[in-house]
């Protein structure tokens, strides 16, 4: 009698913990889905002010001080952007939604990619061809505008 009471504690356990589990993987799902939510937001709002900027100011090449901008948020320090030839590029460090989250907020924009091997990658698996600016690092997820 002993061993059955045993085994039915065993199977308890065994299935309370993985509910548990599967609770916390739940849990930490959602926190990457919000944070990439956040990132991909900051990135397309830097990106439509720097473009206003662009426009009021004719600037082709260099970067926009951020205080310029009129940002209602201040953006995470891993977010970069710098105008080159006309292009403003914005990246950021690979995180976990964020690439998903970009392609939502952006309507599916195919001006998404990631640097490999010292090359932008569109998403699609095509390499650009362009130059990237300075210190864009391998892995970065990269908004081109």
């Amino acid at each position: 009698m002993g061993w059955v009471i045993l085994a039915i504690s065993m199977i308890f356990f065994l299935i309370v913990g993985d509910i548990d589990s599967q609770q916390n993987q739940t849990s930490r799902t959602a926190i990457q889905t919000q944070s990439g939510q956040l990132y991909a937001s900051q990135i397309l709002t830097i990106s439509n002010r720097v473009n206003d900027w662009r426009y009021k100011t004719g600037q082709t090449n260099g970067t926009v001080p951020v205080d310029q901008l009129g940002l209602p948020f201040t953006p995470d320090a891993r977010i970069q952007y710098r105008l080159l030839q006309s292009r403003l590029w914005i990246w950021m460090p690979e995180q976990a939604g964020l690439v998903d989250a970009l392609r939502a907020q952006s309507r599916g924009s195919a001006l998404i990619g990631t640097m490999r091997s010292g090359q932008l990658i569109w998403l699609s698996g095509l390499a650009t061809g362009l130059t990237a600016p300075q210190g864009v690092p391998e892995g970065a997820v990269v908004y081109l505008n």
